[in-house]
């Protein structure tokens, strides 16, 4: 048997429920599985190209291990459907990766800049000035899939993207002199339809220790996605801490954002930035810009008033006590938000909407705040909807004593191989709290006689006990197999970058070995997505190259 080679996740979309469980109104038991992830397949045969990079690749480099190539020249020069694989190691880079808007792939063949198989590619851009126009890549191209690298020190952004299409996955941005990502353009720019900067997805990552030490802090958010983006823009499974200004800014947007199982915590903190200052500026900071803000949900400002119904879910701010704070903010946002499933602690205020939305909907179902530092912690207009929240529950006082976890080493911990978030305790529900099973429904999946409080369901079958067992798939020239204990129908899907699904197979068992027959036949050299469904669950395998 021959393994095959990994890339986990790679173009995969698809949105599935964030837990599964069981209910009990229903009568009957219904186990709906929640797909950890996906892999990635190199199998045989000719079409696209593999452009192996590393650190010491030179540009007249034939893009092989044994002779690999610059990672600009790479960008260049792929075509779509290609991959460029960056090789283990610190590229020392000075000046941006740029793709441009005619360096796009397409919906069936995305260009691919990322991790190879086991490695962990770090840019560091400490060579690079600081300044407006510097960042570490530039992405105006579309259909693009940038996966496992870790960005540093870019004197601004670490990624400015403006195109559409494009996935972000498990990229860690820091000490940037800017936002770690920025979606959007500038104050004045028109985006006429929403159809720049659209439909772009950021999935599990990191942001943290961004600061704009020009301009004393006060623009360096996490993740921004502001001034003029387009439609249908998403984040999934990221963190942002220790940022010194918000950790989402979704300033002057134009179009709704969705903010999915993100995190926040302590942002806006001066003293995390006081060195870093001395050192860059030479002398003492005398004053400090940033808002500190967890999740900023719009604002005001020159071009025009915030635009779009925002949608969080089952997020987290805490911790986000500095100048501005406030843990989820509408910071005068008129185009209505929706906040469901989301729990704040520790922040000035964990929820501050004070405005009416102008005909638009501010709602706020199953929402948790606790040990606030101002007040009440929180503050609604009076025309907000607000369902089975916390504060507006007879008998329902919310604490720290309901919960696992609640401190920043939980919630910074490693992820899950995956990619996903850390599953260790953090801001879930502890055995008997008072806010388990006190929701009302809002379309998200749940264990128990009603929807738990808060941005975790207890019980659910994603929690660590109930995870599904780890498999190793192998190659058996054109057929897949894998160790199986199961009776039940086990099928498995092929799918291309895109995740449009290219066939299916079921397995054959014997002997304790599931085989999918001809699984690979017929299928060009590349990347393809591998998704294993059986008995009522999903999993990920994970397998080695030759």
């Amino acid at each position: 048997m021959v393994p095959v080679e990994l890339f986990s996740r790679v173009g995969f979309r698809q949105r599935l429920p964030v837990v599964a469980g069981v209910s009990k109104k229903a009568g009957t038991m219904r186990a709906i599985f929640r797909i950890i992830g996906a892999i990635a397949l190199v199998a045989s045969g000719v079409s696209a190209k593999n452009w192996i990079v590393s650190p010491a690749g030179l540009t007249t480099g034939a893009a092989t291990k044994e002779s690999p190539l610059d990672v600009y020249t790479a960008v260049q020069s792929a075509a779509p459907g290609d991959s460029i694989l960056l090789q283990d190691g610190t590229y020392d880079l000075a000046t941006t990766i740029k793709i441009d808007s005619l360096n796009s792939g397409s919906a069936t063949q995305r260009k691919y800049l990322g991790a190879a198989k086991g490695a962990r590619p770090v840019f560091d851009f400490s060579k690079q000035a600081y300044g407006s126009s510097n960042r570490g890549i530039e992405l105006k191209g579309s259909y693009w899939t940038i996966f496992g690298i870790e960005i540093k020190n870019a004197g601004d952004n670490g990624i400015k993207l403006e195109g559409n299409h494009n996935r972000i996955e498990r990229c860690v941005f820091h000490h940037n002199g800017d936002s770690g990502i920025q979606l959007g353009f500038a104050h004045e720019t028109e985006n006429p339809d929403g159809i720049r900067c659209a439909y772009n997805e950021i999935i599990n990552c990191d942001s943290y220790a961004n600061f704009d030490w020009g301009t004393l802090g006060g623009n360096a958010d996490g993740f921004a996605c502001k001034m003029h983006n387009g439609k249908g823009n998403v984040f999934r499974g990221c963190r942002a801490w220790h940022n010194s200004d918000d950790g989402w800014d979704l300033y002057e947007t134009d179009w709704p954002v969705e903010i999915t199982e993100c995190w926040s915590w302590h942002n806006g903190d001066q003293t995390d930035f006081n060195d870093i200052y001395l050192t860059k500026a030479g002398k003492k900071m005398s004053s400090f810009s940033g808002n500190g803000n967890g999740i900023k949900l719009g604002g005001n400002g020159t071009g025009g008033s915030s635009k779009g119904q925002h949608v969080v879910t089952r997020c987290v701010a805490f911790n986000n006590r500095f100048k501005s704070l406030k843990g989820f903010d509408q910071n005068s946002h008129k185009g209505g938000v929706i906040v469901k499933n989301s729990t704040a602690w520790n922040n000035g205020y964990n929820f501050m909407f004070e405005d009416d939305a102008s005909g638009s909907t501010n709602e706020f179902s199953n929402n948790v705040s606790f040990s606030p530092k101002n007040g009440s912690g929180w503050e609604f207009s009076s025309g907000a909807i607000l369902k089975n929240n916390s504060w507006n529950l007879t008998g329902v006082t919310a604490s720290a004593a309901d919960f696992v976890d609640t401190t920043e080493a939980a919630a910074g911990a490693p992820r899950q191989a995956d990619g996903s978030l850390p599953q260790n305790g953090f801001a879930r529900l502890a055995k008997g709290s008072g806010l388990i099973d006190k929701g009302t429904p809002v379309g998200l999946t749940f264990a128990g006689a009603a929807p738990d409080l808060g941005a975790f369901e207890y019980g659910a079958i994603s929690d660590v006990a109930k995870r599904p067992r780890v498999r190793t798939l192998t190659r058996n020239g054109r057929d897949l197999m894998m160790p199986s204990d199961r009776t039940g129908v086990i099928s498995l899907e092929i799918l291309d970058l895109t995740g449009r699904k290219v066939r299916n197979r079921s397995a054959e068992i014997l002997s304790g070995t599931a085989r999918f027959p001809g699984a690979l036949e017929g299928l060009s050299e590349g990347m393809w997505i591998v998704r294993i469904q059986g008995d009522g669950e999903g999993w990920v395998e994970r397998v080695t190259a030759p």
